[in-house]
């Protein structure tokens, strides 16, 4: 039987991860392998939603600034 997506709901990941303006690019790459997601959003310190770092905006980062992912 083949499941049907109705909402978005239905294939986000719960509970919510997200990162803050101040989160390193490290600790960025560790939320995403360990929660296997591919993106994060992230907060104001009033919880608003101001943006959305993905695994793609890492990785365009760390070939303009190679040294920024070394571990």
């Amino acid at each position: 039987m083949t499941r049907q997506w109705n909402t978005v709901g239905d294939v986000m990941t719960h509970p919510v991860i997200a990162a803050g303006r101040d989160t390193t690019y490290r600790e960025i790459l560790k939320m995403l392998q360990e929660w296997k997601v591919s993106a994060v959003p992230v907060l104001a310190g009033d919880g608003r939603v101001v943006g959305v770092v993905s695994e793609a905006d890492l990785l365009l980062a760390g070939e303009r600034d190679p040294g920024t992912h070394r571990r």
